[in-house]
């Protein structure tokens, strides 16, 4: 195995026993789930309520019983409400026609199923309002739309809108962010704590500053690709254990080979962008907390896209929009946001992957050359005159 690879694997087992790498990875799905996940994942078991038993006191005089108990008086109601023959009544007041208000009665709280309740409540007054009208009529009044949005661009092609249409771009972006920043981040306290404390020293003395450089980028890199498909596991598996969510999202969620594809790319052209600078920044700090506040600039340059995201999904094609998705920090997001919102043509698709794919060369050979030239220097900071100096010696 060549040195580079030797130092990859190293990097790789030594990172995904990290503390940091364990945490992020499996405290942030369950972080994730506990704030937000939990309710939809019982989703499926609050549409599996238990049978609701319904009586009503009507003091209007126009209402039939159909499918509920009619009560002449509350009292009655709440003798058979406490006796647990019925679970549920309600009260519709002489003035009913005028305010349409009604109160329901419940022997106990139920927040879940006070929708259902209401939904079988309000199909009773709309079938006894509407009725002598058809069967049909008295369906439609009850569900009077089912609608879909779509956007139709300059040359008439039309798209299908929908929060899952925003929300796929969006989780795009979130593990983007959180997958390269954290195996950046690792690759830049690595070279610090190795500068710091002079392992630097013995590993140069066996590999070349490019081999070691190669090494680090490409086993964390590797770390990175390990957390996205834990992350994917994860996500699968609670959405196949409820059937009825995931028939809910995969009815509404329409994800295409090409933005999968094109996603994967700008993942790992982005992730060597990223970590290349981190290495660079890395090599020039002279402790931890110095490395973290240098790489802030440039952690808040790439998660630009996904602040001002609200205005590149309205705005797909503005010139603000268009000239993030060419940026080397930004394009990876910018692109994805665009191109699961609208059909981006192919020639700036290609020009963003062109720019992406040469920054990431270029950034790389210039890190090697700062990694090469700064690396040893302990306890000085370089001056911005002698970085200039490090980048243009061969």
């Amino acid at each position: 195995m060549k040195k580079w690879g030797i130092i990859a694997k190293h990097e790789y087992l030594y990172n995904i026993r990290r503390k940091e790498f364990l945490f992020v990875t499996f405290g942030v799905p369950l972080f994730i789930l506990a704030v937000g996940g939990l309710p939809i994942l019982l989703m499926g078991s609050t549409m599996t309520q238990e049978e609701y038993s319904i009586g009503f006191v009507d003091k209007t005089g126009l209402f039939e019983p159909l499918n509920f108990t009619e009560y002449a008086d509350v009292e009655f109601a709440k003798k058979d409400l406490l006796d647990k023959k019925i679970t549920h009544f309600f009260v519709i007041p002489d003035n009913y026609t005028v305010t349409g208000r009604i109160n329901i009665f419940s022997a106990k709280r139920d927040f879940e199923g006070s929708r259902t309740i209401e939904d079988q409540i309000r199909d009773f007054l709309l079938g006894n309002l509407l009725k002598g009208e058809k069967g049909e009529i008295i369906e439609r009044a009850k569900k009077p739309m089912n609608s879909e949005f779509f956007t139709m661009d300059e040359k008439g092609e039309i798209s299908r809108e929908g929060i899952f249409t925003i929300l796929v771009p969006i989780a795009f972006a979130m593990i983007f962010m959180m997958s390269i920043f954290t195996s950046s981040n690792f690759l830049l306290q690595g070279v610090v704590e190795e500068k710091e404390n002079r392992v630097m020293e013995i590993l140069l003395s066996s590999v070349s500053y490019k081999d070691l450089l190669t090494g680090k980028v490409i086993g964390l890199g590797a770390v990175g690709l390990t957390q996205v498909l834990i992350w994917k596991t994860i996500g699968i598996t609670l959405l196949l254990s409820n059937p009825i969510v995931a028939a809910i999202v995969l009815d509404k969620v329409n994800i295409s080979i090409p933005i999968l594809v094109l996603a994967s790319m700008y993942f790992i052209s982005g992730y060597f962008v990223f970590a290349s600078i981190m290495a660079g920044v890395g090599a020039i700090a002279t402790t931890s907390r110095e490395g973290q506040q240098m790489a802030g600039i440039f952690t808040i340059t790439g998660a630009m896209p996904l602040i001002v995201s609200e205005y590149i999904i309205a705005n797909p094609n503005a010139l603000l929009s268009k000239a993030l998705s060419f940026l080397p920090l930004t394009s990876p997001i910018s692109m994805i946001l665009r191109l699961s919102i609208t059909e981006v043509p192919l020639y700036e698709i290609i020009i963003s992957i062109l720019i992406l794919v040469a920054s990431t060369y270029l950034i790389i050979e210039l890190s090697v050359r700062i990694f090469r030239a700064s690396l040893l220097m302990y306890g000085k900071k370089p001056t911005i005159g002698e970085v200039i100096k490090y980048v243009q010696k061969n």
